[in-house]
């Protein structure tokens, strides 16, 4: 074992490699960012997530009440003044299913989430919006992956500059 760590540091300081821990998690859930441009200045930002067989993810509704919480799945924008957002973060339709550990009504993603938010660009040049999203992940048992970043990066025309 000892050799083992030792000849992966060897490799990576030869190599210019970095050796990552691996997670205590597995991934079951993969996220795909793509846009949408709608016209001059608003495009959607699309996340879409796909989840592995029997995974289920929940709703951007939090379930109110519960004494169990439940991690609804969030998508944070931080605030720039070059884009808007507009109207509020949307998704696809999720199923309403009783859960009987917490005894509420929740509402989740199976297979397949989309979760749409429209932005106008305030600003003729390149534009980077930021923020980061967080969600559980749950089969038999429930997984919470630490938030990841994300970024878009867009281009304005002159009839976007305020």
């Amino acid at each position: 074992m000892v050799k083992t760590i030792l000849l992966a540091i060897i490799f990576s300081v030869f190599t210019g490699t970095v050796v990552k821990a691996q997670l205590p998690y597995a991934s079951h859930a993969q996220w795909q960012l793509s846009t949408k441009k709608v016209n001059d200045c608003e495009y959607d930002l699309v996340f879409t997530v796909t989840l592995d067989k029997g995974w289920h993810t929940f709703s951007i509704n939090k379930v109110k009440g519960a004494e169990l919480e439940v991690f609804a799945t969030e998508i944070q924008f931080k605030p720039g003044k070059d884009y808007t957002l507009v109207g509020k973060l949307t998704e696809s339709k999720p199923i309403p299913e009783y859960d009987e550990t917490i005894e509420k009504t929740v509402f989740l993603h199976y297979k397949k989430a989309v979760f749409t938010q429209r932005v106008k660009l305030n600003s003729s040049a390149n534009v980077k919006i930021s923020g980061r999203y967080e969600y559980q992940v749950c089969n038999k048992v429930c997984e919470k992956p630490p938030y990841e970043p994300f970024d878009f990066d867009l281009k304005g025309t002159a009839a976007c500059k305020k």
